[in-house]
């Protein structure tokens, strides 16, 4: 007899318990290097591409980007660094919309 979808299910992920954790060990040792890259302006692919050709890091580029979010992700979170916003110094961040039309500036 065959076993239901949820049992199949159920039967995989109990053999298949550390698929992501596997590469956990190599991307904790090679944090240090990777949030210096990520500040140094380099994007996560060519971050990814050139670790995976050095064989340092063996998962697919979208669990590195797990990786990043989870692991580096929230330092950033918690330290902000020069990527925030700046004031504009008027009580007010960012774009304000104003819906009042100026006819002289439209002449």
């Amino acid at each position: 007899m065959t076993k239901s979808l949820s049992e199949r299910i159920a039967l995989y992920a109990d053999e298949n318990k550390s698929t992501g954790k596997q590469f956990l060990p190599a991307f904790i040792a090679l944090k240090p290097e990777i949030e210096q890259a990520l500040q140094d302006g380099w994007a996560m692919r060519q971050i990814w591409n050139i670790l995976h050709q050095e064989e340092k890091i063996k998962c697919s580029y979208q669990w590195f980007r797990t990786l990043v979010n989870r692991h580096i992700g929230e330092d950033r979170k918690r330290h902000p660094c020069m990527h925030q916003r700046k004031s504009t110094g008027n009580g007010h961040e960012g774009f304000r919309f104003n819906s009042a039309i100026e006819k002289e500036k439209l002449i």
